[in-house]
């Protein structure tokens, strides 16, 4: 498989995963919607995506990637493209939840490609693979805010969700997807307790920093508006000042990820989430915050690469596409509720104090890896 059709389709994928945030304030005039509705239609839509992320990273291990790969990203590319003809909510809700089903395909099949047929080099690989993915989230923030006053909700989700049928085509027709190697030695002698403990802590630890990223991250543009005192037009550039910082931390990680130990850099770009998070509680000049924000995304960035590159090594006692599955489902239903307790948290303690409890999910995230470094390490001294 080339390295740029797995890029590009990294690219099409990761459009779908923010294309909801960026229109709802358009749908919610179109469908007479609440704050409230608006959420849970975010919500939905993530549950469906981590749902069908568990089922299709177990179904990869036994039927062809390829067709996975390729008729999902034409089911996303048709429920999104559709979603935008929806004469009413129900019939919107219905296409998204197609449109997720067609998502969840990518990640857990693709991660796992990279995990099987990458040895050399694999963080690397995988920081421009995660790169191409936040690149093509930071240029849809600009273009489509661009375009969404010029042709609308509708011309939007259409133009987002051309890319997917592309690469699904391309998938199907022309693109060789490597399917699973054969006689792995993923299950039985590998199979031991050992192992799925420390695939349990690994993902625990995920689960508590994405809880605490993904909560601010949603609200960065209502942070900067409602208490950092930015004007509506300026904060809409925050979140692309993030996934700048996240594009420079993907190229960044992948590079030393191959050199130095994953956990050191996971457990350093865990810790050092938390001081750039603090830098939002404070008062300071109003230009400075951007920096931040982009040390925010770097950081973050930074983990996910080495978060795949662990859960690969230490997944062994399970099929690869369902270690990924997992990863994915786990990941998407934390995304989907942090934020709405975050905002709850907000209106009944304040802004200031919602932000620094949820600097605590990230404490006990590296607390979590600093164990289980600990615990690896011992273990190998044993089995020497």
């Amino acid at each position: 498989m080339s390295m740029n059709a797995k890029f590009l389709g990294h690219s099409a994928n990761d459009l779908f995963w923010f294309i909801l945030p960026l229109v709802l304030p358009a749908l919610l005039v179109r469908y007479e919607l609440n704050f409230s509705q608006a959420g849970g239609i975010l919500t939905m839509y993530l549950a469906v995506l981590a749902l069908f992320s568990f089922v299709v990273g177990k179904l990869s291990d036994r039927i062809s990637r390829k067709k996975i790969l390729g008729y999902g990203f034409i089911l996303a590319s048709l429920g999104l493209a559709s979603s935008g003809f929806a004469p009413s909510l129900t019939l919107f809700l219905v296409f998204i939840s197609i449109t997720a089903v067609g998502v969840s395909t990518f990640h857990p099949v693709m991660y796992a490609v990279i995990d099987d047929h990458y040895p050399n080099n694999k963080g690397q690989v995988m920081g421009l693979y995660e790169g191409f993915g936040t690149g093509a989230i930071l240029l849809m923030f600009l273009v489509n805010g661009f375009l969404l006053n010029k042709i609308g909700v509708r011309g939007i989700l259409v133009l987002t969700a051309i890319p997917a049928m592309i690469v699904g085509l391309q998938y199907l027709l022309g693109t060789s997807i490597p399917e699973k190697i054969k006689d792995q030695e993923q299950k039985g002698a590998k199979s031991t307790r050992g192992s799925v403990f420390g695939f349990s802590i690994l993902l625990l630890s995920v689960i508590f920093r994405v809880f605490s990223v993904t909560a601010v991250l949603n609200f960065l543009p209502t942070i900067f508006v409602s208490f950092l005192g930015y004007q509506g037009d300026r904060a809409s550039y925050v979140t692309a000042f993030y996934f700048a910082g996240g594009l420079a931390g993907s190229l960044i990680a992948g590079r030393i990820s191959d050199k130095f130990n994953s956990f050191i850099i996971l457990i350093t770009g865990t810790i050092l989430i938390i001081p750039s998070l603090l830098f939002f509680s404070m008062e300071l000049p109003g230009w400075f915050y951007f920096v931040p924000v982009s040390l925010f995304g770097c950081f973050a960035s930074a983990c996910i690469i080495n978060q795949n590159l662990l859960i690969g090594r230490m997944g062994k006692s399970l099929g690869k596409g369902e270690v990924f599955g997992i990863l994915m489902g786990a990941m998407t239903i934390t995304s989907s509720l942090s934020p709405a307790l975050f905002g709850l948290l907000i209106d009944h303690i304040g802004y200031s104090t919602a932000l620094i409890l949820f600097l605590i999910p990230l404490i006990i995230s590296s607390f979590l890896l600093i164990f289980l470094k600990s615990f690896t390490a011992a273990k190998t001294e044993v089995a020497l």
